[in-house]
């Protein structure tokens, strides 16, 4: 029995290598590739700033506001309904003149900054990890911050991704992982050269259901260092 049971988890295992793209019964509404990223047919830039993306994904965003919630700050802005979340890039060399007035934690024509990260949120952890939600309070526990999820799947290089995907499937289907194998355990691939992203997978943290959790998405190096000469005058991150 123990023998059967072995040789099943091998099969499994190879299937997942070896297979085909597994289908998803989402549609797929998001496209990441090396060229562009597209959300239902319509393309997003990371060349644009902010209000061109708005454009696209219209006005149900929500913008950070250095609340009760540590990591919503005000160059980010999410989209429950898609679970997006749109990161813009900030003034690191020169942080007080994003302030205005002087005022700590305030931030200066957000809309004309380009966007320096996507997070799609795949599994929100309420979903995934009920019983590890509890420290937070119910004010952040119920904010779409927190509780929002894509309802959809994304073509991520090749590899079609939904909130039940599993890292064999990605790391065999993914066009970007066959081209350079430079990946993290979560699925991620970083280089200077194409727009690149990962995935984090409940897995990496040895955590269950193995599902993945989120998603990110950034401009090349070669672009991001052009875009601060372009929008700062200079390189400003750290």
């Amino acid at each position: 029995m123990k023998i059967r049971y072995l040789i099943t988890i091998a099969l499994f295992l190879l299937s997942g290598c070896f297979s085909e793209t597994e289908a998803s019964n989402k549609p797929i509404r998001l496209v990441i590739s090396g060229d562009q990223i597209t959300i239902d047919g319509k393309a997003l830039s990371f060349e644009e700033p902010l209000k061109e993306w708005i454009e696209v994904l219209g006005d149900g965003y929500l913008q950070g506001n250095n609340g009760p919630i540590s990591a919503f700050y005000m160059n980010r802005f999410i989209y429950p309904e898609l679970g997006i979340d749109l990161e813009v890039q900030l003034n690191y060399s020169d942080v007080k003149s994003d302030w205005i007035d002087g005022e700590v934690g305030t931030l200066k024509d957000p809309y004309n900054r380009f966007v320096s990260v996507v997070r799609i949120s795949m599994n929100p952890e309420s979903k995934a990890n009920p019983s590890d939600y509890r420290y937070l309070d119910k004010e952040e526990a119920e904010h779409p911050y927190y509780t929002m999820y894509a309802d959809y799947a994304i073509d991520f290089y090749g590899a079609i991704v939904d909130s039940d995907t599993s890292i064999e499937s990605v790391l065999s289907q993914s066009n970007i992982v066959k081209r350079n194998r430079k990946f993290h355990a979560s699925v991620g691939v970083y280089s200077g050269y194409e727009n690149l992203g990962n995935i984090v997978f409940n897995h990496f943290f040895g955590e269950q259901p193995e599902v993945s959790m989120s998603m990110e998405v950034w401009p090349t190096l070669e672009l991001r260092l052009e875009n601060e000469r372009r929008y700062f005058g200079k390189v400003v991150t750290r």
